[in-house]
Formats: C-alpha cells, structure tokens, sequence
C-alpha cells in the first residue's frame, strides 16, 4: 500500500473522491510512484479500449472515459514533469512578454498553465474555462487570487489558449470559431494541437488537420504569427469565416488515404497539396 501523502500535496489528498484514491494507490504501487510520459498514454488507450470507446459514435463511452481517474492521474503528472513543465514555461515566457489584460484557458483541464500566468501577471484575470472541474484543480487555483474556473466564455479577451483539446472534438474548426469569436481583433490565441495517433482519443478523422491546421485557421481568419515549442499563436485580424475554413478542410481530407501512406515527409507534403488545391 502506497503512503498517498508521500505522492500528493495535502491539499490535493483532502479533495479526492475514496475511488480517486484506490486509483492511484494501486498505479502508484504498481509503478512504483509515478508512470512515465508513454506509460500515462498506455493507461489512458487501456480505458479507451475497457470502456469501447468509438471515435465515430462519441458517445456515453467517451463521456465516462473523460470522467475517469486516468485524467486526474493525467494531471497530477503534469505537475511533476520536467517536460511538460519545461514546455509550459516556455509558453509563460511567451504570454508574459505580450502581457495580456484579460486570459482564458479554453479546456485548461488542471489549470497548470493557467495558476502559472496568474502569479507571473497578477493583475490580469485568468479564466479556465471547464463545465465540470474537479474539485482538487478548484482548490488549487484558489491559491492564486486572479485565477479562477468558469464553466463557459462570456467576454471579450486579449489571449485564448487551447493546448491538447481541439484532437479530442469531432468539429474542431466551429469550436474554434465559437471561441475565437470571444478574441477581441488583435488578440491573440495559443493553440497546441496534436492531429496523430499518439493515443487512441486523438480522433483519427481529423488527422488532415496535422498538415491543414494552419491554412484552414488563415482563411478563417486567424494568422499565424509565432511558433512557441509545439504551439502556435493566431492573432485573429478581423470578422470570421468558418465557411472558408470547412472548404479548405474537406478540400484537405481529401488527402489523407494519399499521405497516411508516405513513408516520411507526411506533413510537408500535405502542406503542399493544400497551398496548391485548396
């Protein structure tokens, strides 16, 4: 039996549910502390698969498997983990030099990212915007006194960020128009997206995205302005066209029998065939 107080802050420990507990207990006895990176992504495919999940019919399934402890394991990780720490630093550094007044972490999960811009910019409010938080990431930002959970978007704001959520949606490009709608023109929005196979949620009809993202989010009406490690920042330039972007992104699709085939180069070469034909 695993000490959970040695894992977790005690203010995390004091939120979890008794089944949130046995969870971790056993994964933490069973690897003897935390998984790895490709360890986590094992775990979460296994319940994607106990649960028959179907990325085609996103259902109940897929309801219950984004409600299992997997996900909080998921995020406990990330505090821990050099990597991911590193690359959210790094995204911080970024959002701190453009100083934004008005933040929201669309999908911001656990709210790393967001607790780490309230303490770099305490006058900005930063928003993470969840339905159904969990009560350990409540808790966790109410230590930072201009972070705070809310269940949807409901003003104007300088900066959205979006890291590893539009993957999991079956239409990414109207939520990202439905969000962006809430960006005033000239502000800006960090995406970061990962359109392949790595876990089995990542929905495989969307995978024309890994090399159209970019194009299809520019006829939109977002430009791509910065590469910020596997990010991208958009400042949105004006109205907003989703319209456009459906065409370039069907016009993109129908690609992809042709690239999931290429030995190498898929992206570069996609990213040709959409300049070209779409």
């Amino acid at each position: 039996m695993t000490d959970l107080s040695t894992m977790v802050s005690p203010l995390v420990l004091q939120k979890l549910m008794p089944e949130e507990k046995d969870y971790l207990d056993t994964i933490f006895e069973y690897f003897g502390g935390y998984p790895t990176l490709d360890e986590i992504w094992r775990l979460i495919d296994e319940q994607w698969v106990l649960l028959g999940c179907d990325p085609n019919h996103l259902d109940e399934r897929v309801k219950t498997f984004y409600r299992h402890p997997v996900w909080l394991l998921n995020g406990l990780f990330v505090e821990q983990h050099a990597q991911s720490l590193e690359h959210r630093r790094i995204f911080l550094d970024w959002i701190v030099k453009i100083k934004p007044s008005r933040v929201a972490d669309f999908g911001g999960g656990f709210g790393t990212l967001a607790r780490m811009v309230g303490r770099s910019l305490p006058s900005a409010q930063i928003e993470v915007v969840e339905p159904h938080p969990h009560l350990v990431a409540i808790s966790l930002a109410a230590e930072t006194p201009n972070v705070r959970f809310v269940p949807k978007l409901t003003r104007e704001y300088d900066l959205l960020i979006a890291t590893d959520v539009f993957e999991h949606v079956p239409d990414p490009l109207k939520l990202t128009a439905e969000t962006a709608y809430h960006l005033r023109v000239g502000g800006q929005f960090l995406i970061a997206n990962c359109f392949q196979p790595v876990i089995r949620c990542h929905l495989p009809q969307l995978f024309h995205f890994h090399y159209a993202w970019d194009k299809t989010l520019a006829v939109m009406g977002l430009k791509s302005v910065a590469k910020i490690r596997y990010a991208n920042a958009y400042v949105r330039e004006g109205s907003l066209d989703l319209t456009a972007a459906r065409k370039v992104g069907d016009c993109a699709k129908r690609f992809q029998p042709l690239i999931q085939r290429l030995p190498r180069g898929k992206k570069w070469i996609g990213s040709l065939l959409v300049r070209w034909f779409c």
